[in-house]
């Protein structure tokens, strides 16, 4: 009966199709499974076809950036046009941002061309720092995606920031889509924020937020966080949930697809706050 509710396929930045997901989950004897692609619906259908034949359970999802965080979304309605606004929106700012960052390398001596950091993106050419990320490992610059990320890509000096929809407007639209809301790994949060955990899980909470995820790849140096995630999550009454965060086996090789799971009775909680 064991969940994974975080996967991401090619259509974002995982590295793989969804029947690759869908057959790992069914691999790894789960039942349900969730694929959560950042802004992006396209893996979707093809996913719910695939997870038929198999005969597991695909939850719909998706991992929607907002202001400080981004939100995790299940059971929605994907033809609502207002919350597929803001996934454009979110799709069409982080492009944006990409590409001046490219930019900004060239600019500052990087040999990084926009067409091969393409090469890396999928079906749908949703460009994000992932694939630069990998660019910039591949010309040598960094010796590995989190030396990228942390070294390089973090500190760009970009003029342009990415347009945000605010946490609030964002919970609101999933639940005018028939969905629910939860916060993903909440260890990536702002210092300030998890400084500050109780009153910023509170606010979500106010705003409609259900769950929070507190099973998933986290480095040790998080786990007094988690923990008091944990506790506070469940004097505020919301569901923990959890997942792999799957991207892909190569590159991330923590996100494993049957490494974090949780109960189906999770999925059931989740269903049971759909109003």
């Amino acid at each position: 009966m064991r969940c994974d509710l975080h996967t991401h396929t090619h259509f974002t930045d995982g590295f793989h199709s969804p029947d690759f997901v869908i057959k790992c989950a069914k691999q790894n004897r789960l039942k349900a499974i969730a694929i959560t692609d950042h802004n992006c619906l396209d893996a979707l259908p093809i996913a719910q076809k695939i997870a038929e034949k198999e005969k597991i359970e695909l939850i719909t999802g998706v991992e929607i950036n907002c202001e400080a965080t981004e939100i995790l979304a299940y059971f929605f309605d994907t033809t609502y046009e207002p919350l597929l606004k803001i996934l454009e929106e979110n799709k069409k700012s982080i492009n944006d941002v990409m590409v001046q960052k490219i930019y900004w390398l060239k600019d500052n001596g990087y040999n990084v061309e926009i067409e091969d950091v393409l090469k890396f993106t999928g079906p749908t050419q949703n460009l994000m720092a992932t694939h630069l990320a990998l660019e910039l490992k591949r010309k040598g610059y960094a010796k590995d995606l989190p030396d990228a990320f942390t070294n390089i890509i973090k500190k760009i000096n970009a003029c342009y920031k990415p347009k945000r929809v605010s946490t609030k407007k964002v919970i609101a639209e999933i639940k005018n889509a028939g969905g629910v809301s939860v916060l993903p790994h909440p260890w990536y949060l702002p210092l300030s924020l998890r400084n500050d955990s109780e009153n910023y899980l509170s606010k979500l909470s106010g705003y409609g937020l259900v769950g929070v995820e507190t099973t998933g790849p986290h480095e040790t140096k998080h786990e007094k966080f988690l923990d008091n995630c944990k506790e506070i999550t469940k004097r505020l009454d919301l569901i923990e949930t959890g997942g792999s965060d799957f991207h892909g086996l190569y590159y991330f090789p923590e996100n494993i697809i049957g490494k974090y799971t949780v109960d189906y009775s999770v999925i059931k909680k989740l269903k049971e706050k759909i109003i």
